[in-house]
């Protein structure tokens, strides 16, 4: 009785994030994705996308150049080759790109802290490194293991969902987070 009253609870406060979120007016708030290099200590940033709260486009799936090689294992997920970064633009000018647009506002990630940790990692190689400061990062992947509320002993936390309608391009992502979000809402 107790793990469905908390289950029950968990579902309500993602429901009423969501929600609430959905009020915040659309420029306020963005929704952020990355695609990368890989998943260690020295995986780069090499595509970003990101929308605001409507669902307007901000950055449409931008490339950037890594420092090093994408490995083979990465881009069979990803699709995104050596060659199609080879001429694109730096993360540094991307980077300033991203403080523009997401400066002071809501951050919702569909796993927040990879993404996070994955644009520090990449602005670290910065001759400057900026960091932006958002009024806070969400993690929608969590109040969406929450919403469904698969609870896991083990972890001793609600079992993370993939992401549903996704495609693996940074912008695909991020509108497939958008519509978690509405579901999550109950819209």
């Amino acid at each position: 009785m107790f793990q469905n009253n908390f289950i029950t609870q968990a579902r309500n406060y993602a429901s009423a994030w969501a929600r609430n979120l959905l009020a915040t007016p659309a420029d306020q708030w963005v929704i952020l994705d990355t695609e990368t290099t890989g998943l260690d200590s020295n995986a780069e940033v090499i595509q970003i996308g990101v929308i605001d709260g409507s669902g307007k486009t901000l950055m449409d799936n931008v490339l950037c150049k890594p420092l090093n090689p994408i490995p083979a294992s990465a881009t069979a997920i990803h699709h995104i080759t050596n060659s199609m970064v080879k001429n694109a633009a730096s993360f540094q000018s991307i980077w300033d790109n991203l403080i523009q647009i997401a400066d002071g506002k809501i951050v919702v990630v569909f796993n927040a802290d990879y993404d996070r940790r994955l644009l520090n990692q990449s602005a670290s190689h910065l001759s400057y490194p900026k960091t932006f400061r958002p009024v806070r990062w969400d993690c929608a992947m969590i109040k969406h293991a929450e919403w469904v509320g698969e609870w896991d002993d083990y972890h001793r936390s609600f079992r993370w969902q993939k992401l549903q309608g996704g495609d693996h391009s940074a912008l695909g992502d991020c509108l497939a987070t958008l519509e978690i979000i509405k579901k999550i809402a109950g819209n």
